[in-house]
């Protein structure tokens, strides 16, 4: 998806100034741990909106096959969308409840220009996002990107994060060139008006099937667990709805379950919901880059938001969040809690593994 415009952001933050004022006196800024009853019970409401994008929801495609929505009583109900404008402009309006594959930068960018969103979940803890160029161009780490042309986002901090940490000031010394439609990417570093390039998840196979060009290297190799995209709402839809969002998680780690053993199964599954072949989705399916995970992953986003606000993309406002306030951990935490003592028997290893993840990020 494309990055969202400035000017939209703003515009959005003038249409919520009355219901973030609001979700503010109601609790906003605790972490979001005293939202409503959070404790079990019914789902407050039983339809979720969720921005749906064209590369689909792996885990809410499973938990829709495999009844688990329908166990919790809900049904999640797709807003077709094509950009992030979309996206972000449907939550401010109120037309979509739930975000989820809008990556990790951009909800906090809304964030930073005050729009008050708790992340409360994950998707993709990594995704498959290649960093390219031609095949005869050589690559000897992100180094080679200093004095480039890099077609990407300025604000894609597991680029430009390292190389701050590695001493250098990413967004003077290359030239971004941040194209709207991730293909134009491709076709810019092909033609020579781009060094190098970064794309999402979704094409992978445009980038290993194409003789003129290699892949150097992958995001996650850059920035291990970076947080890709993350699960977000307004404050003030989670705190009214924590047992609907406890349901959904519940569901969806339940997928992540089915997902984690029966991944041929999933592969087929996700040729049917997007109707794209099976050399297209095994190119990042099967790909190990491709690490899903449905916790808040907190600590990534705390380090994202940290490399955001040194790079100095966020808002000037930022400096005033404290982005803890921004992200529920305890939800998925009970959530996680709750499958584990009702279905850990059927994959032990996968909830022991989500714990330990759990503990070691979310602290």
């Amino acid at each position: 998806m494309k990055k969202i415009g400035r000017g939209v952001a703003l515009l959005m933050c003038i249409v919520l100034t009355v219901s973030v004022l609001a979700a503010c006196s109601s609790g906003s800024g605790d972490n979001g741990n005293s939202g409503g009853n959070s404790s079990g019970g019914a789902p407050e409401t039983t339809v979720i909106r969720m921005a749906y994008p064209a590369n689909g929801h792996i885990f809410n495609a499973i938990a829709e096959q495999q009844g688990y929505l329908e166990d919790e009583g809900i049904t999640v109900e797709y807003v077709q969308v094509a950009t992030d404008d979309e996206v972000f402009k449907g939550i401010a309006e109120g037309r979509i409840d739930i975000a989820s594959n809008s990556g990790t930068n951009l909800p906090l960018m809304m964030i930073s220009d005050g729009m008050d969103l708790t992340i409360f979940g994950g998707y993709q803890l990594t995704g498959c996002l290649p960093i390219f160029t031609k095949v005869d161009t050589e690559w000897n780490g992100i180094e080679d990107l200093i004095g480039k042309k890099m077609a990407c986002e300025s604000n894609f901090f597991p680029i430009s994060g390292p190389l701050l940490d590695m001493g250098y000031d990413p967004l003077r010394q290359i030239v971004w060139m941040p194209f709207e439609d991730q293909k134009d990417r491709i076709q810019a570093v092909k033609s020579g008006e781009a060094d190098f390039g970064l794309v999402g998840t979704p094409l992978n196979y445009a980038i290993i099937s194409d003789p003129e060009l290699k892949i150097c290297t992958y995001a996650s190799d850059i920035l291990p667990n970076y947080s890709c995209c993350r699960v977000e709402a307004k404050t003030e839809w989670v705190n009214a709805n924590p047992n609907t969002v406890k349901a959904l998680l519940r569901a969806w780690i339940r997928a992540m379950a089915y997902y984690d053993a029966h991944h041929d199964e999933a592969v087929m599954l996700m040729m049917d919901v997007t109707g794209e072949s099976e050399e297209y989705l095994r190119a990042y399916m099967d790909n190990p880059h491709y690490d899903l995970n449905i916790g808040p992953m907190k600590n990534s986003v705390v380090r994202a938001w940290d490399y955001m606000g040194r790079l100095g993309v966020l808002s000037s406002g930022a400096a005033e969040i404290n982005i803890e306030d921004h992200i529920n951990t305890k939800l998925y935490k009970e959530a996680l809690d709750e499958c584990q003592a009702k279905y850990g028997d059927e994959n032990p290893k996968f909830y022991e593994r989500m714990q330990a993840q759990y503990a070691r990020y979310n602290y």
